[in-house]
């Protein structure tokens, strides 16, 4: 089962999440909770009614347990090169495939989640409707006040401050220079803040259509998953020409900003972030030996 969000419905999203942004003792927490941490994320933005949640309850066990078996090791293996690959910088092509990679990684995983997500579409009501409209206009409030306040400079400084934070997270303190330097990164590859933003509302009202459709007109299950397959691919790609010139663009320049932070590691930094990444290879190696919830 899962719920519609327009950037963090995919269960691996919720995974390599954990592995970038959490200690390697919290990920092998977080994906053990993963069933009650995605059933809370889903609850607060659709609130379930009591037969979907029996429902979930009964249709994330088989889920969790493939995806362990199947995804894990793939992951593992992903840390791996990407780990190998850290022994200098990277290169465009790295940073196009690892961005590539994770973006698999999550429709892989929606593929696992599909046929619930369909069941879970049929029996929405219009009351979660109302609240799934609530939820994504507390988000559009946070966003706007995150990123959307103040002069194009406050903006982009407020951007770089979260660069900074996540990359020393995995490279230790960066010197005044290599600070300075990843703010002329983002000045040159970050993508506007407002244009991400009407790019958010309209996957968003795209969402809610598709699914008011598809709970007006319950349409057969195999029918009603493939305008759910459609409802991704638009998400993920775009729909119009331009969406789709957007989209590509924002891969690329996410590519092109982790070539860049690389480049600038120092031979300790690079170890650091070397270190970083094996603990999780472990982290990983003892989730995919540990039995799945039954």
């Amino acid at each position: 089962m899962i719920k519609l969000k327009t950037k963090r419905f995919y269960l691996t999203c919720v995974v390599l999440s954990s592995f970038l942004l959490s200690s390697c003792s919290s990920i092998q927490l977080a994906y053990n909770q993963i069933d009650y941490l995605l059933k809370w994320w889903i609850d607060d933005y659709v609130d379930l009614t009591s037969d979907q949640s029996q429902m979930y309850d009964q249709a994330f066990p088989p889920i969790g347990k493939k995806h362990r078996q199947e995804e894990l090791p793939k992951a593992l293996q992903f840390m791996r090169q990407i780990r190998a690959k850290l022994e200098q910088p990277l290169q465009i092509v790295d940073g196009v495939n690892i961005v590539k990679d994770i973006k698999s990684f999550s429709r892989t995983s929606i593929n696992l989640l599909q046929d619930d997500a369909v069941t879970l579409a049929l029996t929405f009501q219009p009351k979660q409707f109302t609240n799934l409209e609530n939820a994504f206009a507390k988000s559009n409030k946070k966003y706007q006040n995150d990123f959307l306040k103040g002069t194009s400079e406050d903006r982009l400084e407020k951007r770089v401050e979260k660069m900074i934070e996540r990359t020393e997270s995995f490279s230790g303190n960066l010197s005044k220079s290599q600070k300075t330097q990843i703010k002329e990164i983002a000045r040159e590859y970050l993508l506007d803040t407002e244009l991400i933003y009407q790019t958010r509302l309209y996957k968003q009202q795209l969402i809610l259509k598709t699914l008011k459709k598809i709970a007006q007109d319950q349409p057969p299950p195999a029918q009603a998953k493939m305008i759910i397959n459609q409802l991704l691919n638009e998400i993920e790609y775009g729909s119009t020409p331009e969406q789709k010139e957007f989209e590509k663009k924002r891969d690329l320049h996410s590519s092109i900003i982790l070539v860049k932070i690389t480049e600038l590691f120092d031979e300790q930094q690079r170890k650091k972030t070397q270190v970083k990444i094996r603990s999780w290879e472990q982290d990983l190696q003892k989730l995919i030996q540990q039995p799945s919830k039954t």
